[in-house]
Parts: C-alpha cells; structure tokens; sequence
C-alpha cells in the first residue's frame, strides 16, 4: 500500500478526497486512494471549514453565491475567532459582519456593528474591510497547500511524496503557531464583469457564475506554484520552499502579485 499524501501512514482510503471543497462547486477534481480518513476528516475540520468561513474565500462564496455541499446559498459570520494560539483579529477590520446570499443574486449584509452602520451610511462606495491577520494567512496558507499538492499528487503521485515537498505537507497536516508560509496576492478583473444576467423561466432564475481558477507551474530554478483565483483575488503559493522569492510577484502575466507575510514569531 502506497503512505498517505501527508501523514504517510498507511491508514484507511474508503473515501474520495474533492480536491476543491465541493462548497467552491468542485465535483469533478477527486482523488481516491490518496489520502487517509482521518486525514481528510482534519482538513475538512481544521483548514476547510474556517477557510471557508472566515477568511476571503468566505466573502467570494457568499458575493458570487456559491452553493453548498448540500446546494444551500451561503450564509457567513466573518468575524475571526477570539481565542487561539495565533492572533486572529486586528483592530482595522469591520467586526460583525454576516453575509447571506438570496436566489436573486444580491448579497445581504447583516451587521450589529453601529460603527459598521455609520460607514454603509456615510460613505459614497462604503467597502468592508478584512484585515489578514496571522490567523487568517495560516489558514488560508495550509488551504493552498493542501489543493496544490493534492494537485500535484494526481500527476504525479510519487514525486508529491519525495522529500521537496515535506515542509509544505508539514505545515498542511500540522500548523504552526510560530510560522506562516508566504502567500503572493494580487487582483485582476472587475466586479461587474463576475456574473451573467439572472435569466427568468416562471418563478425559477439561472445564473452562470465562474467558481473558481487554478494553475500549478514550475519556475526556472524548478520551484512548484499554486495559484489558485476566486472573484477577483488571486493567491500563489509555492509548494517547495518557505523562503521569500520575488520572482514569485510576476508570475502571473498582467498581474503585479505582492507577498503577505508576518516574519516568524513576531505576533507572539
């Protein structure tokens, strides 16, 4: 039997790994045999459902409207959690926040913030405004690693095994609370241009809408990238080393990408 992709143990492989969580519309990109159960039950646990909820993956799912695993329209508190390890909030970002989407297509904004309240009413294009915290770069850095490899690992199983990958599959399966890995950010296109026209048929409206992108890639010195689009935002990752490279923020044609990163330990 062939190690599991992160833990590498050989554990139980009864069920499919979606790549994608099947909340961001994946139903084709699966892995069988890949990864363990109780693994997969970790990601879906402790890196899918905050990513998915806490972090702007969750404002793209709740904008574009998004379905559920169970074909639900999304609903989201993007509040950070208040306790952990890692710091998750910062004083800038807009608290008490929940966003719901309707088969109209619009997306409500429910708040209890008063300050929150002010700046809907006083300002001309009144934005909210998330501020990536050590927490959310965590989290959203284990997401990406995690899809990339995974990735990677339906290539080509056994060179997502090999060794150049083992600090990436670490921080995956484990966390850090002392270190994040880099994430290169960047934007591209217009909010209007994200989905079609509602079109009618009696009570019924469809709507095509693009879920989400992605694109693995090597660079000249053979490091792996994943990069990965919801909305407007695009994130790359590299796969196979932790250290800073600004090579990495223009590796996406007609996008200037920028690194966020906090240096090891300097939230603690």
């Amino acid at each position: 039997m062939r190690p599991c992709l992160f833990c590498k143990t050989e554990g139980d492989f009864a069920t499919r790994e979606h790549i994608v969580p099947e909340s961001l519309g994946n139903d084709t990109d699966i892995i069988k045999g890949i990864i363990c159960e109780s693994c997969q039950n970790y990601f879906g646990r402790e890196v899918e459902k905050p990513a998915l909820e806490k972090t702007p993956v969750a404002f793209w799912r709740s904008y574009l409207g998004i379905r559920t695993k169970a074909k639900h329209l999304p609903s989201v508190n993007l509040d950070p959690p208040t306790k952990g390890a890692v710091p998750a909030y910062h004083p800038a970002t807009d608290m008490g926040i929940r966003l719901t989407s309707h088969k109209d297509g619009s997306t409500e904004i429910e708040t209890k913030s008063y300050v929150f309240k002010r700046k809907l009413l006083s300002e001309d294009m009144p934005r909210y405004q998330l501020v990536l915290s050590p927490w959310h770069l965590i989290i959203l850095g284990r997401f990406l690693g995690k899809m990339g490899l995974e990735y990677t690992a339906s290539i080509d199983l056994d060179y997502a095994l090999s060794a150049q990958f083992d600090n990436i599959r670490s921080f995956v399966r484990y966390g850090s609370t002392n270190h994040l890995w880099p994430i290169y950010w960047g934007q591209q296109g217009k909010l209007d241009e994200l989905k079609d026209i509602i079109v009618w048929d009696g009570w019924e409206g469809s709507q095509e809408i693009e879920c989400y992108r992605y694109a693995l890639g090597k660079m000249i010195d053979n490091e792996i990238l994943f990069a990965f689009s919801i909305g407007i935002d695009i994130m790359v990752i590299c796969l196979t080393t932790r250290l800073l490279n600004s090579e990495i923020e223009n590796s996406i044609a007609g996008v200037k990408l920028k690194c966020i990163f906090y240096q090891d330990g300097s939230w603690q």
